[in-house]
C-alpha cells in the first residue's frame, strides 16, 4: 500500500469518527431536552428534600444533647435530694426536740417559722439571698397557678427555681397546683381538693429529683374550705400529710395602699411582741416588695428576742395531722 492510500484512509476514517460524535452530541441533546423539563421538578425537591433532612437531623442531635444535658441534671438533683433529706433529719430532730424545750419551760429560746406563699416568683431569688445572708432557713409553700413561668420574669421557669429552695436547705411545702379557691374551685369536695394537691406533687417531684412535700397550706387558709374542711382533711390525714395555717399575718397582702414595708414589719414585730409566741408561723408573699424590703429588719429585731429561725418539718408541734 502506497503512502498515498495509507493517508487518505486516515482521512476517511476521521471523517467517520466526526460523523459518529456529531450523532451521539445529537442523541444526547435530544435525550436532555426530553429529561430536565420533566425531571426537573423532582431534582429540585430532591434538594429540598436533602435540606430538610439535614435540618431534622441538625435538630435531632441539638434535642439529644439537650436530654443528655436534662438527665445530668435530674441525675445532679436526685443526689442533691437525697443529701438535703439526710441534712434535713438531723435539722429536724434538733428542731423536734428545741420545741419540746421551749413548751416545757427549759430555755428562753423561741422558734421563728417563716413561711412565704404562692412561689415561685422572681422576688423568691431575693429572699434566698437574705435568708442566705442571714444564715436562716425558711418554707416556701409553691403553687403553680402562674403556669411554668415566673409572672414576673417570663424568661424564668418556675420549675428551674424549685431546686433553689432545697439546695439552701429550706423546706418546700404544697400550696395546691391551681390555688383556685373560687366557687367550684379546690374546695368543691376533697376529691376536687387532693387531684390538685397530688398534681403539685408531681410538679414538685418532677423538678427536683423525687422531692415530695408532706406538708400542706390550703389557699387562702383551712377557713376557705368552709364545708369541706374535715372531708379535706381527712383526706389528707389518709394520704400521710399534715397542714398548717400561721399564727401572724404579716399584712403584705392587704393591698398596696396598705401593706407597706413599715406596716408589715411593725405587724410582725407587734405580733410577736404583745402576743407573746414562743413558736411562732409567719405568712409571708413572695411577690410581695414590702415583705422583701421588711425582712432584714424583722430577722434583726427577732435574733435580738431570742427567736431562732427554722424551716418547717412534718413532726413539728405546729403542723395539723
Amino acid at each position: 500500500m502506497g503512502e498515498t492510500e495509507r493517508k487518505a484512509r486516515k482521512i476517511r476514517i476521521s471523517n467517520n469518527m466526526l460523523i459518529a460524535l456529531a450523532a451521539v452530541l445529537i442523541l444526547t441533546l435530544a435525550v436532555a431536552a426530553f429529561i430536565i423539563p420533566r425531571y426537573g421538578k423532582v431534582f429540585a425537591e430532591f434538594r429540598e428534600q436533602t435540606k430538610i433532612y439535614s435540618s431534622a437531623h441538625s435538630e435531632l442531635t441539638a434535642q439529644q444533647e439537650r436530654n443528655a444535658e436534662l438527665t445530668k441534671q435530674l441525675e445532679e438533683f436526685r443526689t442533691l435530694s437525697g443529701e438535703i433529706q439526710t441534712s434535713s433529719n438531723e435539722v429536724f430532730a434538733l428542731a423536734a426536740q428545741l420545741e419540746k424545750d421551749i413548751q416545757e419551760g427549759k430555755t428562753d429560746k423561741r422558734i421563728c417559722y417563716i413561711t412565704i406563699d404562692d412561689g415561685p416568683y422572681k422576688r423568691g431569688n431575693e429572699f434566698l439571698k437574705i435568708f442566705n445572708t442571714y444564715d436562716i432557713k425558711a418554707t416556701f409553700f409553691l403553687s403553680t397557678a402562674n403556669g411554668n413561668k415566673l409572672p414576673d420574669q417570663g424568661d424564668v421557669t418556675a420549675a428551674s427555681m424549685y431546686p433553689e429552695y432545697l439546695k439552701y436547705g429550706h423546706t418546700i411545702g404544697n400550696h395546691s397546683y391551681s390555688h383556685d379557691y373560687s366557687n367550684g374551685g379546690i374546695y368543691k369536695s376533697a376529691k376536687a381538693f387532693m387531684k390538685d394537691i397530688e398534681k403539685q406533687q408531681n410538679f414538685t417531684a418532677e423538678n427536683t429529683g423525687g422531692y415530695r412535700p408532706k406538708i400542706v397550706r390550703f389557699p387562702g387558709g383551712t377557713a376557705t374550705a368552709g364545708s369541706k374542711l374535715e372531708d379535706i382533711q381527712a383526706a389528707l390525714r389518709e394520704a400521710g400529710y399534715g397542714w398548717i395555717n400561721w399564727t401572724v399575718d404579716s399584712g403584705d397582702s392587704f393591698g398596696s395602699d396598705v401593706a407597706t414595708e413599715k406596716f408589715v414589719k411593725e405587724n410582725v414585730l407587734k405580733a410577736a411582741k404583745e402576743d407573746d409566741q414562743k413558736i411562732m408561723v409567719v405568712l409571708f408573699h413572695e411577690w410581695s416588695k414590702a415583705s422583701q424590703a421588711a425582712m432584714p429588719e424583722i430577722i434583726e429585731t427577732l435574733e435580738s428576742e431570742g427567736y431562732v429561725f427554722l424551716p418547717l418539718f412534718y413532726d413539728s408541734v405546729m403542723v395539723e395531722k
